[in-house]
């Protein structure tokens, strides 16, 4: 394999984490803001200390975050809890592995990269199909949370009622979270 395959290759592995990670913490915050609305549906003081303080710590981990969505009786009765649940684990086994596996040189190539666990020598193929696969899952969670905008905003069809409804409520109920904790004045 040449060197210039090599750097091909690397930067494809920089793409994919950067998307896969970045797009993992807009669904883990979209699974924050939807566990803070279900237990303070107004925004109001002891909600913003609920997110900022307990919900949006490094303490109350993606993990965490899924194990009391699934421990709520509200959300198992939902049509698609299902597959909530599927999308949200293939999200948080991908992220992680995204982030900690090793590039696997011999197997990688320019059309697919392949990481393995160095403990495990568990490998992934990054590649298109899994790329489509996350998309799935991602569309998935961001509709089921409703976060409607962020979802148009990101795979397109954005219309003209978009900008005066949701997105907006949703700008404003964040704002007064983020001036309601003292994180912004």
């Amino acid at each position: 394999m040449s060197s210039i395959d090599n750097k091909i290759i690397r930067e494809k592995l920089s793409w994919y984490r950067g998307t896969i990670i970045s797009d993992s913490t807009v669904i883990e915050g979209a699974l924050g803001w939807r566990l803070r609305t279900y237990f303070f549906p107004k925004s109001n003081r002891q909600a913003a200390i609920f997110y900022w303080n307990i919900i949006n710590t490094s303490h109350f981990s993606f993990d965490r975050k899924i194990s009391l969505y699934q421990q709520i009786p509200y959300f198992r009765r939902l049509k698609n809890y299902p597959e909530i649940i599927n999308s949200l684990r293939f999200v948080q086994k991908l992220r992680n592995a995204i982030a900690h596996w090793e590039l696997d040189e011999g197997m990688s190539d320019t059309n697919e990269v392949v990481i393995y666990n160095p403990s495990t020598f568990k490998k992934i193929k990054l590649n298109n199909k899994l790329m489509k696969e996350f998309i799935a899952h991602d569309k998935l969670l961001l509709n089921s949370f409703g976060w409607k905008y962020t979802l148009e905003e990101k795979y397109g069809t954005l219309s003209q009622k978009t900008f005066g409804s949701s997105r907006d409520t949703q700008i404003r109920a964040f704002g007064g979270l983020l001036s309601k904790s003292g994180h912004i004045q």
